[in-house]
């Protein structure tokens, strides 16, 4: 049986501890969730890397975290698909999306930056397409101290988006799984939905009295459901 192709999935972000919980770490986070989730061997240091390796349900993939700051991503990356001798259009790029809002993800092929400065980076010596999954951060309101882009993306997520924000790395994991196995149109459909789904009102019981948890609640947006995924 012939072997399949070795897949390249990257996160993009900051190497440091300054730079840990930001957004601009929302792809460094992801993969290394899905690392833990598959069980794959700890990341080493590989030239101006960080490097995972092993196999998803049969499939050989390469984990790397380029450790030369967004904004030189590009270099780091072009070595690893070209020491592994790896298509681009078998690598995924996983970065943060300011606009997708917190809570959604979005897979697609190819296309420009939108500014990202590590995309950036990444076309200008991967002219080839890839496909990418961009992980929502969303944009500050224009009354928010940190109002510019960069300050914004340079800034921990807050306490009030921790809890979705963990639920949607655990999605963006999964749909990496999906992404490594059965390719980019299986992600799409799982992934790229049109808006996260709104909460369910349950209907009030007779004589029923809302508990002090619940009552006056404004909820708007319900966090991702982690989705059931194909084996």
């Amino acid at each position: 049986m012939e072997e399949k192709e070795r897949k390249l999935v990257v996160g993009l972000g900051n190497p440091g501890p300054k730079y840990q919980n930001t957004r601009h770490n929302a792809g460094f986070m992801a993969l290394a969730l899905f690392a833990e989730k598959q069980g794959l061997e700890n990341p080493s240091v590989s030239g101006q890397s960080l490097l995972s390796f092993g196999k998803v349900a049969g499939q050989k993939v390469v984990l790397a975290w380029p450790q030369a700051f967004m904004n030189n991503s590009g270099p780091p990356t072009r070595k690893v698909l070209d020491y592994y001798k790896i298509n681009p259009s078998n690598m995924l790029v996983v970065h943060d999306e300011m606009d997708v809002p917190l809570g959604r993800l979005k897979f697609s092929r190819g296309g420009g930056s939108a500014g990202h400065r590590g995309l950036e980076s990444l076309l200008e010596v991967i002219p080839a397409e890839f496909d990418r999954l961009r992980f929502g951060v969303g944009r500050p309101p224009k009354t928010a101290i940190l109002a510019k882009t960069m300050d914004y993306v340079l800034a921990p997520f807050n306490s009030l988006e921790i809890e979705l924000l963990d639920k949607t790395l655990i999605w963006a994991a999964d749909l990496i799984r999906v992404w490594v196995t059965m390719g980019l149109a299986k992600a799409q459909m799982l992934g790229n939905r049109a808006e996260p789904a709104q909460p369910k009102k349950p209907k009030p019981k007779p004589d029923s009295q809302a508990s002090p948890a619940t009552a006056g609640s404004d909820q708007t947006l319900a966090p991702p459901q982690e989705p059931t995924l194909e084996p």
